[in-house]
C-alpha cells in the first residue's frame, strides 16, 4: 500500500480518510473532480459507502488497496469518492442507478458515470477479479464506443429522472384514516409469530413501525398491532443483535431469530429503539423494557456523546480486521474475567458453549467463539430466569470493563444534526417516563451544541460537525428529525427556547424545501448543489422519511401551537402537514406499510378523532380456483382479506428465481395483476427467498413454496359490484443442472364485491 496521501486527507469525513492512504488518486465530490474528467476526457468513477460499513472494508483490503487495481482506475478514470451519510442526497440519486441495473442494492455502492454525472452502469461490491476486468471493459467502451456509452448515459438517467418524478408529480389524493386498516394488514402479513420482526433472515429492527403499532395498541386497542410490537421489542432484546454486556444494538441480524448480526452499532438505530423501549415501559411497567431502554441510553452517553456535546455517527462493525472480535468471548474467556461459580452461572443463562455458539455467516464453519444471548435456557431456569438476569449485573459490569481493555471497532465521530435530533428526542421523553434527570442533560447539551455550533451566517442548519467544523448545508431530513427533538426537549423541560427552536427550524424548512407546485418537501433545498434529479424522500427505511418527518413535526407543532387558542403559526403548520400528506397520498395508498412516519403524522392530525380502527375497504370475494401446475411447479390463487394471495408449490429439487432480475440467464419471478372493478392493486409483497452464489454472482430462489400477497384497496366508486381479475404469472422452474423454458400463465376469475 502507498504511504503517501491522496486528496481525501483534506476532508472531515472518517470514511475518507479511512481511504486517504489508497493508492487510488481519490477526489472528493465537488467542481475539481469533474472539472478534471472533462479536461482529461475520462468517465468517473463514484464509489460511496460509510465508516462503519462491513463490505466497504472489504473492498478497499481487496481492491482500492491492490496497485493494480488502482493504477487501472486511475488510468482509465476520475475517481471519486462519497461519504454517504455525509451526501444522502448523492447515495439516494446514484442508488436509484444501481437498482435500475442491477436490480438491488447495497454498500459500497459503484457507480461509472459521465463527467457530467450522467450514470452509464452501475453495482455495488465486487470482488477484485471481477472489478479488474469491469473497469478495463468500460474504460476501453468509453475510448473506442463512447457514442453508445453517452447514449446509455442518456437512457439511464432518464429513468432515474423518471422515478423523481413519480415522486415529484401530482399524486394528490384524498387523506383518510381507513388507511390505518390497511396498514396494519400489510404489516402483520409478514409478521414472525415465534421471534417477531417482519419477514425472515436477513431482519432488520423495524424502527420506524414501532412507534404506530403501539399506538394502535394502545389508543385503539388493536391486539394484533400492541402484541407484534412488543413481542418483537422482547424478542430482540434477549438476542445477540443487543449488546448484551454494554448494551445498545447492533445493525441487524443474518438470522431470523436475532441471534448474529452485523456488529456495526448506528446512532439512529439505538435513539429510535431507545424510544420504542421507553414507550413500551411506559404502557406495560414491565421492567424488562425499562432495562433495556436504560442500557440503550447509558451506553449512547457513554460512548457516543462528544466532549462537545452532539452524538458521534456509529462504531465500526470490525477490529484487528475481524468483524465483531471486540464483542464475542471464548469460554475460556469468561472464566479468566469472572469468579469460577460466577462463570458458571452467567455462561448456562447467557449460552456460552466451549466450542462457540454460532456458525461463521459466509462459511457456516463454527467460529469458537459466543454471542452473549438469553435466547435459550433450560426448563429448571425458566422460573428462575429474572432473579438470575439480576444476579449477573455485576458480572455484565466485570465484563465490560474488561472488553474496554480489548482494541476498540473504530468510532465515526462526525456529528449529523438529524440523527442526533433523533438521540435527542429518545432522551428527552425517557426523561421524563423514566424520571432520569441525567438524560434531561445530555439531550441539552447535545441540542445546545448544534444550535450554536452547526449553523452558518444566515443562521441556516448545517448537516455535519467535525475537528472543530461544521459543513455541507443540512437536508430535509436534517431540519425535520432535529425540531422533533427540539420539540420533544420542550415538553419535557418547559424551557421555550426550545419551542422556539423548532419552530423557527420548520420555518426554514418550509422555506428551503417545499414545492410550491406539486406540494410535499424536496430532499434537497433551494441552496444545495444542482444534481441530474430532485427528489422527494416518501418511504421510510431505517431513518423516517424526509416527507414523513417534516408532516409529522408540523403536526406536532400544530398542536402544541393551537393548544390553548388558535394561533396562527400553528394553523399554518397544520395546513403545510395536511397539505404534503394529500401531495403524496397516491403513493401512501399503494404500500402503506413503506409509509410509518407518515401514518404518524395522519394520527397526529386526525387521531383524537378515532375510537376505533375503521374495517378494511370493500374487499373481493372470489372462489378458491385459479390454479394450475405446468412442470415441477404449481399456481394457486385464492382471496384473503388482505387481498390476492398466488402460491406457488415447487417439487423437491427444483426452484424458481426470485422476483428482481439477477442476470442474464435467470428470468425472474413476476406477478401482475388487472381488474375492470373499482378498485387498485399494491405493490406485490413476497415471502422472503433464499440466497445462493452461482458462478461467482449472488442469487435469490424459492424452494418448496413461494408466497406473493397482493394488496387491494377500493379507488372508486361501488356501483360495480361484479368483475373480473386478470392475474399474469411468470416463472422458470430450474434444478442443479437445467433450466426448463420460462412458463407464462394467465388465470382469469370472477369477483363479486362486498363490505366486510
Amino acid at each position: 500500500m502507498s504511504l503517501t496521501f491522496n486528496r481525501l486527507i483534506r476532508e472531515k469525513s472518517p470514511y475518507l480518510l479511512q481511504h486517504a492512504r489508497n493508492p487510488v488518486d481519490w477526489y472528493p465530490w465537488g467542481a475539481e473532480a469533474f472539472m478534471q474528467a472533462r479536461m482529461q476526457n475520462k468517465p468517473i468513477f463514484l464509489s460511496v459507502g460509510y465508516a462503519s460499513c462491513h463490505w466497504c472494508h472489504v473492498m478497499e483490503r481487496e481492491s482500492f488497496e491492490n496497485e493494480t487495481i488502482a493504477q487501472l482506475l486511475n488510468h482509465y478514470f476520475i475517481p471519486v469518492k462519497v461519504d454517504r451519510e455525509e451526501r444522502p442526497d448523492i447515495d439516494e440519486i446514484y442508488m436509484n442507478a444501481v437498482q435500475l441495473v442491477s436490480q438491488r442494492g447495497g454498500w459500497p455502492m459503484s457507480v461509472f458515470m459521465t463527467p457530467d454525472g450522467e450514470p452509464f452502469y452501475a453495482g455495488t461490491y465486487y470482488p477484485p477479479e471481477i472489478f479488474n476486468r469491469v473497469i478495463q471493459q468500460l474504460g476501453e467502451d468509453w475510448r473506442n464506443r463512447k457514442p453508445e456509452i453517452l447514449a446509455s448515459a442518456q437512457e439511464l438517467t432518464a429513468a432515474v429522472r423518471q422515478i423523481a418524478g413519480k415522486l415529484n408529480m401530482e399524486v394528490q389524493g384524498e387523506p383518510n384514516s381507513d388507511i390505518l386498516s390497511l396498514y396494519l394488514a400489510q404489516l402483520v402479513a409478514t409478521y414472525d409469530e415465534q421471534f417477531g420482526g417482519f419477514g425472515d433472515a436477513p431482519k432488520f429492527p423495524p424502527n420506524t413501525a414501532l412507534p404506530v403499532l403501539l399506538w394502535l395498541g394502545d389508543a385503539l386497542n388493536q391486539e394484533a398491532a400492541g402484541a407484534t410490537a412488543l413481542l418483537t421489542l422482547y424478542q430482540m432484546a434477549r438476542g445477540g443483535i443487543h449488546d448484551q454486556v454494554g448494551g445498545g444494538f447492533h445493525r441487524y441480524s443474518t438470522d431470523a431469530m436475532w441471534l448474529l448480526p452485523h456488529f456495526e452499532k448506528m446512532l439512529y438505530d439505538n435513539a429510535q429503539l431507545a424510544w420504542a423501549y421507553t414507550e413500551a415501559y411506559r404502557l406495560t411497567s414491565d421492567p424488562d423494557f425499562q432495562h433495556v431502554a436504560r442500557r440503550t441510553l447509558d451506553w449512547a452517553i457513554r460512548e457516543m456523546q462528544m466532549p462537545e456535546g452532539g452524538f458521534a455517527s456509529a462504531i465500526d462493525a470490525d477490529s484487528e480486521g475481524e468483524e465483531g472480535k471486540y464483542y464475542t468471548w471464548s469460554d475460556d474467556e469468561i472464566h479468566a474475567v469472572l469468579e469460577p461459580e460466577t462463570a458458571e452461572l452467567f455462561c448456562r443463562i447467557y449460552n456460552i458453549q466451549p466450542g462457540g455458539n454460532f456458525a461463521d455467516e459466509a462459511t457456516q464453519q463454527p467460529t469458537g467463539r459466543n454471542i452473549p444471548h438469553l435466547l435459550a435456557y433450560s426448563e429448571e431456569d425458566i422460573d428462575q430466569l429474572p432473579s438470575y438476569i439480576e444476579q449477573l449485573q455485576p458480572a455484565l459490569e466485570t465484563l465490560l470493563t474488561a472488553r474496554q481493555n480489548r482494541v476498540a471497532p473504530q468510532r465515526d465521530d462526525k456529528v449529523l444534526a438529524g440523527w442526533n435530533g433523533l438521540i435527542i428526542h429518545a432522551l428527552a421523553r425517557a426523561s421524563e417516563t423514566l424520571e432520569e434527570p441525567i438524560y434531561l442533560q445530555a439531550a441539552e447539551r447535545a441540542a445546545g451544541f448544534i444550535w450554536n455550533q452547526m449553523r452558518d451566517s444566515q443562521g441556516r442548519l448545517l448537516r455535519r460537525y467535525r475537528d472543530g467544523e461544521a459543513g455541507i448545508p443540512a437536508f430535509l431530513e436534517d431540519y425535520a428529525l432535529l425540531g422533533h427533538g427540539l420539540l420533544s426537549l420542550y415538553e419535557a423541560s418547559g424551557d421555550t427556547q426550545w419551542l422556539d427552536s423548532a419552530c423557527a427550524l420548520s420555518d426554514q424548512m418550509i422555506a428551503l424545501f417545499w414545492d410550491e407546485q406539486a406540494k410535499g418537501f424536496f430532499a434537497t433545498g433551494t441552496h444545495h448543489e444542482t444534481m441530474i434529479a430532485r427528489l422527494k424522500d416518501v418511504f421510510d427505511k431505517s431513518l423516517p422519511s424526509g416527507n414523513g418527518a417534516a408532516a409529522w413535526l408540523l403536526a406536532r407543532l400544530a398542536l402544541v401551537k393551537t393548544m390553548d387558542a388558535e394561533d396562527e403559526q400553528g394553523m399554518n403548520y397544520e395546513m403545510y402537514a395536511r397539505e404534503t400528506l394529500s401531495a403524496l397520498w397516491g403513493l401512501v395508498e399503494r404500500a402503506p406499510h413503506m409509509c410509518d412516519t407518515l401514518m404518524r403524522a395522519l394520527i397526529e392530525l386526525d387521531g383524537e378523532e378515532l375510537d376505533e380502527l375503521p374495517p378494511l375497504p370493500m374487499m373481493p370475494t372470489m372462489p378458491n380456483a385459479g390454479t394450475d401446475q405446468e412442470g415441477p411447479v404449481y399456481v394457486q390463487l385464492a382471496p384473503d382479506q388482505r387481498g390476492l394471495v398466488v402460491h406457488f408449490s415447487i417439487e423437491e429439487g427444483w426452484h424458481i428465481y426470485g422476483s428482481q432480475v439477477q442476470g442474464e440467464e435467470a428470468v425472474p419471478t413476476h406477478v401482475s395483476a388487472f381488474t375492470d372493478l373499482p378498485f387498485s392493486f399494491g405493490e406485490p409483497m413476497w415471502s422472503d427467498p433464499q440466497e445462493i452464489e452461482l458462478g461467482g454472482d449472488k442469487l435469490t430462489i424459492y424452494q418448496k413454496e413461494a408466497l406473493v400477497l397482493i394488496p387491494v384497496q377500493m379507488s372508486g366508486n361501488t356501483d360495480q359490484l361484479q368483475g373480473e381479475i386478470m392475474v399474469q404469472v411468470t416463472y422458470q422452474p430450474c434444478n442443479q443442472t437445467e433450466c426448463l423454458a420460462p412458463v407464462s400463465q394467465r388465470f382469469t376469475l370472477p369477483v363479486r364485491l362486498q363490505a366486510e
